[in-house]
């Protein structure tokens, strides 16, 4: 129950927050999901450099144990689209605030912006399932446990 209430709490926020912020702080508003994106990209390129794990293969090795080499290729390149993502992300939602277009700026901050990262969640899951079908594979939901796991590693011990 108390999972639910976090998950009700976060797409009230992300669905309020940004028509609340567009009203009282218009230019701070527009700036956030900017930010957001950038430095979800600055992470997942930093974890690229030479002799650091990429974030996709940390998330990969919590489900694996151990990760093979071609997973390990894989990794990385996923990483890559990730920062792209991140980068695209940030860069439409930067247009989209410049451009003026407020109703899609809120469309894409408050609801596009997740459902396109969700539906590449799902699609790589699926995508690994047929080109890496000599391996098993968490479901996108233990997946999803693996992920938090490996975030809650990086933000450090709990205060």
């Amino acid at each position: 129950m108390k999972h639910a209430g976090y998950a009700v709490l976060f797409i009230v926020s992300i669905i309020v927050l940004p028509w609340l912020l567009r009203r009282f702080a218009p230019s701070f508003a527009y700036a956030i999901p900017v930010v957001v994106n950038v430095v979800l990209g600055a992470v997942f390129a930093f974890s690229l450099r030479s002799g650091s794990e990429p974030m996709i293969a940390r998330f990969a090795r919590a489900e694996r144990g151990v990760l093979e080499p071609d997973l390990a290729v894989y990794a990385r390149r996923l990483t890559w689209v990730w920062v792209a993502y991140f980068a695209a992300a940030a860069a439409w939602s930067a247009l989209l605030a410049a451009s003026g277009h407020v109703r899609l700026w809120i469309a894409f901050t408050s609801f596009g912006n997740y459902v396109v990262a969700a539906a590449l969640f799902v699609g790589e899951f699926y995508y690994r399932r047929r080109h890496f079908t000599h391996y098993e594979h968490a479901s996108p939901r233990a997946m999803w446990a693996h992920v938090r796991g490996v975030l809650r590693e990086l933000r450090g011990p709990a205060r």
